[in-house]
């Protein structure tokens, strides 16, 4: 994989696309060090990089496979154990947390450093009532949610649930679903996709309770992510605050938010750090928030242990995210790393402008406006270490399909 032997430590990626890129960079501007990552999924954006070494496998990427790929890597970047370095963990997927926290020991006998935290801590954002009573707790809005127990289910009392309980509670379609234990959201746009989705959890043994959310309605210029770094006392040490401009739409891609704008809110921050303080957060999460315009409030929507796929909003304001991982983990703790919110507004996107600025909202469109006037857009994929023509050449390839995957699958405008 060609990273340097004198290289004091290696950051191991494991995703694809641009949270991965942004994270070598990232270690790269910090450490001037070189990452691995391990790909889940195609990598073209990756590719022809000078900053990273892509781990590839015979076999197509696959995610079950994961851990034995990982000690694959341990291997030829320890020699085998016979020099051995540190190797920081990073991942892209919240199940993939799930799955490497449960393994920490095992990983850890072969050299990686995981900066998560603990089972207990996770299995708290994955429960609905502890969640929602830690909320309550710090005066955090959530939206409402209605329960289906999964050991009542039949056909007919889904289609019941969806055409009676859910509109009696308050809730019009479209809904997200959860599952309990689990952190992540799907989409039910109308009532027979619920009673499909309903079905299809009962049909595969689940058992437990589905959680079924209110879809907060609105452009995607009222979501608000929160990312934050608590260190090994508790202490909240990172805050920063962003505001989405557009979410895609493409199949495959829902929910990835290629534009944001960093900008301060003291008031959500504050519930946010208060939140994970309440919660005995250890290391990064990301809330996601959206504002509700019915009564001008943000509501969490859910939490997420770890870097966002779209986080490097921080560093477009200032804040270089994996330094807090690296001297927490690595070098003794953050005793010289000041507590850090964001210190100007910056917009990120991959997207071209034009696209973006369609999406904004008014006042979010003077704010851009503002910060193109100040050389302060920051596209993550431009970086003057690593511009090779091969990498600008898929850079601009990547701006164009983004104006047709828009036309194709177009977000709803502000």
């Amino acid at each position: 994989m060609n990273i340097p032997a004198a290289q004091p430590f290696v950051p191991v990626l494991v995703g694809n696309d641009v949270g991965s890129y942004s994270l070598a960079r990232e270690f790269h501007e910090a450490y001037g060090v070189k990452s691995v990552v391990v790909p889940t999924a195609g990598c073209g954006n990756l590719r022809h990089s000078s900053i990273l070494r892509l781990f590839r496998s015979s076999r197509e990427p696959r995610r079950d496979d994961v851990l034995d790929r990982l000690a694959s890597v341990a291997a030829e970047l320890t020699d085998h154990g016979e020099s051995p370095r540190p190797l920081l963990l990073m991942v892209d997927d919240d199940e993939l947390v799930r799955t490497v926290v449960d393994r920490r020991q095992e990983l850890g006998v072969l050299g990686y450093t995981i900066p998560y935290p603990n089972p207990l801590v996770l299995d708290q954002i994955a429960s609905e009532d502890t969640l929602a009573a830690a909320c309550a707790d710090v005066g955090l809005a959530r939206p409402r949610v209605v329960t289906y127990d999964l050991a009542e289910h039949t056909a007919q009392r889904a289609r019941g649930f969806a055409r009676d309980e859910l509109p009696a509670a308050g809730l019009s379609f479209p809904v997200d679903l959860r599952h309990e234990g689990r952190t992540q959201l799907r989409a039910a746009e109308d009532p027979e996709a619920l009673v499909a989705a309903l079905e299809e959890a009962a049909g595969s043994g689940a058992s437990g309770r589905m959680f079924v959310v209110e879809r907060i309605p609105g452009p995607d210029s009222l979501l608000r992510l929160v990312t934050c770094f608590a260190d090994q006392t508790g202490a909240v040490r990172l805050s920063a605050h962003g505001e989405v401009i557009v979410e895609q739409r493409t199949p495959g891609q829902e929910g990835r938010t290629p534009a944001v704008l960093a900008a301060r809110d003291e008031h959500v921050e504050g519930l946010a750090a208060a939140l994970l303080r309440r919660l005995g957060w250890r290391g990064f999460a990301v809330l996601t928030l959206k504002v509700d315009p019915r009564d001008d409030t943000a509501k969490l929507i859910g939490i997420s242990p770890r870097l966002g796929r779209d986080h490097h909003y921080l560093t477009a304001a200032g804040i270089n995210p994996v330094r807090f991982a690296v001297e927490e983990h690595l070098n003794g703790g953050l005793a010289g790393l000041d507590t850090a919110a964001t210190s100007y507004s910056a917009l990120y996107t991959t997207l071209p402008l034009p696209l973006v600025r369609r999406y904004a909202d008014t006042d979010q469109r003077r704010r851009i406006a503002l910060m193109i006037d100040r050389d302060a857009v920051v596209d993550p994929f431009r970086y003057e270490a690593d511009s090779g023509l091969r990498r600008r050449l898929r850079r601009r390839m990547g701006r164009a399909r983004a104006y047709r995957d828009f036309r194709r699958f177009p977000p709803p405008t502000a």
